[in-house]
Order: C-alpha cells, then sequence, then structure tokens
C-alpha cells in the first residue's frame, strides 16, 4: 500500500468524522444533548436494556467515558439505568419517554446528514463505499482490540 494514499484516506475518514459531529452537535444542542452523547442515545434506544459494558465496546469508547456520559443523559432524563436482576453488578440502560418523544425528529435529523454526505453517489457506489469501510472498520478494530488489550496493564 501506498503510504501516501493510506494517509490521505486516514485524513479524509477523520475529516469526515469531525465534520458529522459537528453538524449533529449544532443540531442536538436545543435538545440539551452533548458532544457525542447522541451516539448512546441511539444505541439505546435501539438496544433498549443493553448493559454499559456492550455499549461501551459498540461504541470503542472506554468504560469511564461511557459512565459519565451516561451520568449526565440520566441527570437529563433520557436515560434510566435498572439493575440487572441476574447480575448486580450490572445496570440496564432504557430510554424515557423523554428520549422517545424527541428520537424521530432526531433520526430525521440523522438520516438528513447521512443523505447529504452521500449526495451525488449512485446506489451501486454507495453499496461499494460502505463494503470498503466494513473492511475498512474491520482492520481498525483488529487494531483496536490489540491497543485495548496491551494497555489494560
Amino acid at each position: 500500500m501506498d503510504n501516501n494514499i493510506s494517509r490521505k484516506i486516514n485524513r479524509e475518514i477523520i475529516t469526515i468524522s469531525r465534520c458529522i459531529s459537528y453538524i449533529r452537535n449544532i443540531q442536538f444542542k436545543k435538545y440539551n444533548i452533548g458532544r457525542g452523547q447522541h451516539a448512546f442515545l441511539t444505541r439505546i434506544y435501539e438496544n433498549p436494556g443493553i448493559n454499559q459494558e456492550k455499549l461501551s465496546n459498540m461504541l470503542k469508547i472506554d468504560k469511564t467515558t461511557v459512565a459519565k456520559s451516561l451520568k449526565r443523559l440520566e441527570k437529563n432524563d433520557f436515560i434510566r439505568k435498572v439493575k440487572s436482576t441476574k447480575d448486580s453488578r450490572q445496570w440496564l440502560l432504557y430510554p424515557t419517554d423523554k428520549l422517545l418523544s424527541i428520537y424521530d425528529t432526531l433520526e430525521n435529523m440523522i438520516i438528513t446528514t447521512c443523505n447529504d454526505a452521500l449526495e451525488g453517489l449512485s446506489k451501486e457506489e454507495c453499496s461499494e463505499l460502505l463494503t470498503l469501510l466494513h473492511k475498512v472498520g474491520q482492520n481498525v478494530n483488529e487494531d483496536w482490540e490489540r491497543a485495548k488489550s496491551k494497555n489494560k496493564c
């Protein structure tokens, strides 16, 4: 692989990610949803009863950051934490009525941003892009797992 091309691809992915995060932060500010919290809300909405560990792995965010974010989301009444009956060390996460009442609006904002990002691409190009990003994601995930295990010292 040409190092120059791989660096350009990596920079492009990072730039796209930052732009989307910036847009979402502005859109969600009026709902008092802070930086990056929308990712937690969508995953909890899509997976009611998920525990913190699974959420942390799903989002590739360390457990401490997840715990802090969940505390804020619970304080702002977007989620509720329920002690697991199967494992008293685990907290299960559920959307509240407040989140349920605004979720469709949030989802529409997300979809609009996604569609805007893919403007001008054919269905086939979108499909190919998704396939390629999955491959890149798998490679990055393997590196992330290795880095995570080395950092457990």
